[in-house]
């Protein structure tokens, strides 16, 4: 009875499963051939695959999640296209020039992006052992191409005396002039008239003149009944600006003081309500803005020449590759139907 029970419930599971498996979300593909690269085609499915190895290596912890990989398909689909395209012109270019990869180098590498379990986790991806290995064979030949092509030649263009010379432009663009750093406090008094605004300031500065720390301020200030009942007096906690930050009349004030000192009370148009209110500024620190000296500067700046001279070299070979193969952008277009969907989800 027992046994029969037990196989009873281990079916009802299993049926369960079934059903909950059959009703869950799946992603349908509308293959079709999208183009042809020296006459091989690229369809969908090419372009699929090549998403499901980016999302495994991108994102392994959604790779079961349906709908997390439909997402990601819709968006990056027309991109990785372009990118298939491009790797199967090089590839083609590789072929004319006979370059091959080693056994142990494409298993060295599928070993590096699948781990020891390569069987396995190619199984949460749906893809076989050997569409993945053919992926990343020609992954591992586009790079050498690359490299070969143009990365040397990236290389090659920025000198030590191109970097220098572009440092020295560097230094000389308005954004990257070097900002002094103002650090300071704001005493602000306002009362009811601008007559008593005033009196009230030039106490304010008195006391500060004697040696009252600015903490202490509005303390002494209240024991002489200032402010008036309608009054105000306020102290900022310490402000930090550059010299582009800065407003040009604190500035013109700060500019005239040394470490620790203070203003004398100036009047000016309170953004809040328009108001006139008399300030005191009070300079904590005046920190002169230094240029990055070039050796500091160096690395960054031959790293960015090389990304844009990379950049367009690349572009420059791929136009190359797709005279030479007569291959045109417009016959993609002619390929897809404009309202196109490659993948529904149901």
């Amino acid at each position: 009875m027992k046994k029969i029970l037990f196989l009873c419930t281990t079916l009802l599971a299993f049926s369960t499963a079934a059903f909950a498996a059959m009703n869950d979300p799946k992603i349908f593909i509308n293959n079709r051939i999208l183009a042809k690269v020296n006459g091989k085609p690229i369809s969908t499915y090419d372009v699929m695959k090549k998403m499901d190895l980016v999302f495994y290596k991108e994102y392994p912890e959604y790779v079961i999640m349906v709908d997390a990989r439909f997402e990601f398909y819709e968006f990056n689909w027309k991109h990785e296209m372009d990118e298939l395209i491009v790797k199967e012109l090089i590839l083609a270019d590789a072929k004319e020039s006979k370059i091959e990869i080693s056994s142990g180098d494409l298993r060295q590498e599928m070993e590096k992006l699948f781990g020891p379990n390569t069987i396995a986790n190619l199984d949460k991806v749906g893809m076989s052992y050997d569409e993945a290995s053919k992926i990343v064979e020609g992954d591992l030949i586009l790079k050498r191409m690359l490299g070969g092509r143009v990365n040397s030649k990236a290389m090659g263009q920025v000198t030590p005396s191109v970097v220098k010379t572009a440092y020295d432009v560097y230094i000389k663009e308005p954004k990257n002039i070097a900002q002094d750093i103002w650090k300071y406090r704001v005493v602000t008094i306002k009362e009811q008239k601008l007559d008593k605004t005033a009196a009230s300031a030039v106490v304010a500065f008195d006391m500060l003149k004697s040696g009252v720390p600015f903490t202490d301020l509005i303390a002494k200030l209240k024991a002489k009944n200032i402010p008036g009942r309608k009054g105000k007096v306020t102290l900022s906690d310490v402000i930090q600006n550059n010299d582009n930050e800065i407003s040009p009349v604190y500035k013109d004030v700060l500019v005239n003081l040394s470490k620790g000192s203070f203003s004398e009370p100036f009047s000016m148009k309170s953004r809040a309500d328009k108001s006139t209110v008399y300030r005191i500024l009070v300079l904590d620190e005046k920190i002169n803005g230094e240029i990055p000296p070039f050796k500091e500067m160096e690395s960054k700046i031959k790293d960015q020449l090389i990304n844009v001279a990379f950049d367009k070299e690349t572009d420059l070979y791929i136009d190359k590759l797709k005279h030479h193969f007569h291959f045109r952008d417009n016959d993609l277009q002619a390929m897809m139907p404009k309202d196109y969907e490659p993948f529904t989800m149901k």
